[in-house]
C-alpha cells in the first residue's frame, strides 16, 4: 500500500488520519517516488495500492499510475472518487487498472455530506462512478456503518450490486493513527453486520444472506504469528514521506527509504516484525471469542500502544457477531427441523 498524499478534499470526522497529518510537509515528489517504484519492481511488488488521504489531489497522479503500469504493477486506486471527471476517466479507461475502489459513505445527499462535510461531494462522486462505469473500469466500493448512514447499508450493496461490483462493509472502526479514540463516536448500530445483498443474474432477485458468512468464523485461527494478514511477509506501506512501515495502521517502525534504500527497509522491516513475539498479555489462544474476532496487532497498537493486547472495541463486536451467528444458527436449524415434520398436503 502506498499513501501517495495524507491531503484530502474530505472532512468525514470518523477518518484514521488525524488532521495534523495534513500539514505534515515533505511528501514525495514525482521522481522520488518513481524511484521507489524502481525499488518495489527490484525486490518483487507484483500488487500496488494507491491510497491516499486522496490520491487525485495530486497533480502528478496519472503520471504516477502511468509509471506503475509501465513497470508492469497491478494496481488499484483507493479514492473516494470526487476528484475524478471525464478527462481523467477517459485516461483511466486506457490504463485499465486492476480496480478503482471508491468509498460510498451514504445513498442520499443529506447523509453523504453530513459525513464528508463537504457540499456537492454527492454529486460528484456518483457521477464519477457513473463515467468509470460507462468506462468498463472494474469498480469496487466501500463503507464504514456510521450514525448517519446505517439505515441505508442495504441501498448501498443494492446500489453496487447493480453495477456488478462487489462492496465490502466495516462495522468497526479504528482509532485515529496518533491513538484519538473520537471515530468510535460516529459508529452505527448496525443489528446485522453479515447483512449483505445479492443480485443474481439471471433473475435480477434480491437476496439476503446473513447465515452463509458464519463459515468465515467457523475455523479456529492458528497461533503461531500475531500477524495473519502478511505483514512482514508480503505486505507493507508506504507513507507519503517515504518510510517503509508495517501496514496503513500502524504507525511505528518506520524506515527512512530515501536515506537508505526500499531493500534495507524491508529488511529491516522484516526482522522488527519477527522480533515480536506472544506474551502474557496475548489472550486470543484460550479466547472463547476468537472465532468470531477481529483483533490484529494494529487494533491493539492503536488502542493499547501494545501489540499483543486485548481491545475493548474488538471483544465487544466479536460477542455481537457471536450471538447473531448462533441466533443465525438456531433459526436455521429450527426452520429444518420443522420443514422435516411437515407433511405434504393432497
Amino acid at each position: 500500500m502506498f499513501e501517495l498524499t495524507y491531503q484530502c478534499n474530505f472532512y468525514c470526522r470518523h477518518c484514521y488520519v488525524p488532521q495534523s497529518y495534513r500539514k505534515k510537509k515533505g511528501e514525495l515528489d514525482t521522481k522520488e517516488i518513481f524511484s521507489i517504484l524502481d525499488q518495489l519492481r527490484d525486490i518483487g511488488c507484483f500488487y500496488l495500492g494507491f491510497t491516499g488521504g486522496e490520491p487525485f489531489v495530486r497533480k502528478d497522479i496519472m503520471d504516477i499510475f502511468r509509471y506503475a503500469k509501465k513497470k508492469g504493477f497491478e494496481i488499484i486506486i483507493y479514492t473516494n472518487g470526487s476528484l475524478i471527471g471525464a478527462e481523467i476517466a477517459k485516461e483511466l479507461s486506457t490504463l485499465r487498472p486492476n480496480k478503482v475502489d471508491i468509498t460510498i459513505p451514504a445513498m442520499s445527499k443529506e447523509n453523504f455530506e453530513r459525513i464528508t462535510q463537504m457540499p456537492g461531494s454527492h454529486k460528484k462522486v456518483f457521477g464519477a462512478i457513473d463515467l468509470l462505469h460507462k468506462k468498463k473500469i472494474n469498480l469496487g466500493f466501500k463503507s464504514c456503518v456510521l450514525k448517519e448512514n446505517e439505515e441505508e447499508i442495504e441501498d448501498i450493496q443494492e446500489f453496487a450490486a447493480s453495477l456488478g461490483a462487489l462492496h465490502r462493509l466495516d462495522d468497526a472502526l479504528f482509532p485515529r493513527l496518533d491513538g484519538s479514540e473520537e471515530p468510535y463516536h460516529y459508529r452505527g448500530k448496525r443489528k446485522n453486520p453479515f447483512l449483505v445483498i445479492r443480485r443474481t443474474k439471471d433473475t435480477d432477485q434480491k437476496e439476503n444472506i446473513d447465515c452463509d458468512l458464519r463459515l468465515l468464523y467457523d475455523k479456529k485461527p492458528g497461533f503461531d504469528s500475531l500477524f495473519k494478514c502478511g505483514v512482514g511477509v508480503s505486505q507493507a506501506a508506504i507513507t507519503p514521506v517515504g518510510e517503509l512501515k508495517p501496514c496503513l495502521m500502524i504507525d511505528y517502525f518506520k524506515y527512512n527509504i530515501l536515506e537508505n534504500s526500499l531493500k534495507l527497509a524491508w529488511d529491516n522491516l522484516k526482522k522488527a516484525i519477527n522480533r515480536i513475539k506472544p506474551d502474557k498479555n496475548y489472550l486470543c489462544k484460550s479466547c472463547k471469542l476468537s472465532p468470531y474476532c477481529k483483533w490484529c496487532p494494529a487494533k491493539s497498537w492503536l488502542y493499547n500502544r501494545s501489540f499483543t493486547a486485548c481491545d475493548s472495541e474488538s471483544r465487544s463486536r466479536a460477542e455481537h457477531r457471536r450471538q447473531l451467528l448462533n441466533s443465525c444458527t438456531l433459526h436455521a436449524t429450527r426452520s429444518t427441523s420443522h420443514a422435516k415434520n411437515v407433511k405434504p398436503v393432497a
